[in-house]
């Protein structure tokens, strides 16, 4: 049997989690955290006329590529670099790194969970609802700019009421502050100048019933209802209190099913998390996907089996492998 690599964290409880449902299954399993790259781990490639070969080191193992079948790539970014490095040393570092990183996915034959640069690409909001839109899910009216002018006149567009995202999902971790989508009030616009330095998503107001986060794993799709709605806290944003909203298992309509069976296929992702809100009439409106969503705390409230799906995704044969397929 193949060698199961997970590319993570030191501070990962999915990924701990994972590595005892493979465990439990017999799987060897090799953990490679980034935090720990390059000082304290190596990544090995080797080049002559006869081959082409390499090696992970790490944690006093060392690990043949062609003992590697399959990758979760949770951890994005190596950041295992000594405290003492100026400046500019650090960005040159860091960039080397990340080179050896970034060719990884180019030089091997595994199977990733996702594949590095499918889940950069895959990761762009404006392209996300570019693709969602093709394929004919619903999404909410979007203006994505830097500009103050068309941000106002979008907002009058909505009946003076438009909510705010960020492009990325920065955290602060030296404080732990992240940004969440909020309403743009009057206050807020005011300072709509200083988005000539940031740009953002702006979006109608979508009237909403409750939510869903649709986790696809291959073929697999498991959805839980958010009842974001029934608390003040949660109802722009579910995720500035996830622990005080109720998760109930859901089935999705077949339609929906099959329009984001071709978002993964054409995003060439083997999983994500995606985000829609149900309007009170029963719409689907399509919000976004992260390749990189977290999950653990929702199979914890609802005892969906996501690590098992990921575990058949890392462990299935390649002749096993599928895409997500519709619901017939």
């Amino acid at each position: 049997m193949k060698t199961i690599l997970l590319i993570t964290e030191q501070y990962d409880p999915t990924a701990d989690n994972l590595i005892q449902v493979l465990r439990r299954r017999g799987c060897p399993v090799l953990r490679w955290n980034l935090d720990c790259y390059p000082k304290g781990s190596a990544l090995t490639y080797r080049a002559s006329a006869q081959a082409f070969e390499g090696a992970i080191a790490t944690d006093g193992r060392v690990v043949p590529f062609d003992e590697i079948g399959s990758v979760w790539y949770r951890a994005l970014r190596c950041s295992g670099f000594p405290p003492d490095l100026d400046s500019k040393e650090q960005a040159f570092a860091a960039h080397e790194a990340e080179s050896m990183l970034n060719a990884l996915s180019l030089v091997t034959d595994w199977h990733w969970v996702n594949d590095p640069r499918r889940h950069r690409d895959a990761a762009w909001k404006p392209e996300q609802l570019s693709l969602a839109r093709r394929l004919g899910l619903t999404i909410p009216r979007t203006v994505i700019t830097n500009d103050p002018d068309t941000i106002k006149a979008f907002r009058e567009q909505c009946g003076g009421t438009i909510i705010y995202k960020p492009l990325s999902h920065p955290i602060y971790h030296d404080t732990g502050e992240t940004f969440f989508t909020s309403i743009v009030t009057d206050e807020a616009l005011t300072s709509v100048g200083l988005i000539q330095h940031t740009p953002g998503i702006f979006q109608e107001l979508v009237p909403k019933d409750y939510e869903i986060r649709l986790t696809v794993v291959e073929d697999k799709m498991m959805a839980v209802k958010i009842l974001s709605q029934q608390g003040e806290r949660t109802k722009v944003d579910w995720r500035v209190a996830p622990y005080d909203v109720k998760y109930e298992p859901i089935e999705v309509p077949g339609h929906i099913r099959d329009k984001v069976t071709a978002f993964m296929a054409e995003s060439g992702l083997v999983y994500s998390c995606l985000d829609f809100i149900v309007t009170p009439e029963g719409g689907h409106v399509f919000l976004e996907s992260n390749p990189r969503g977290q999950y653990l705390w929702i199979e914890d409230c609802t005892d969906l089996p996501i690590t098992e799906a990921i575990a058949d995704a890392l462990t299935a044969s390649p002749r096993a492998r599928t895409t997500p397929s519709p619901q017939k």
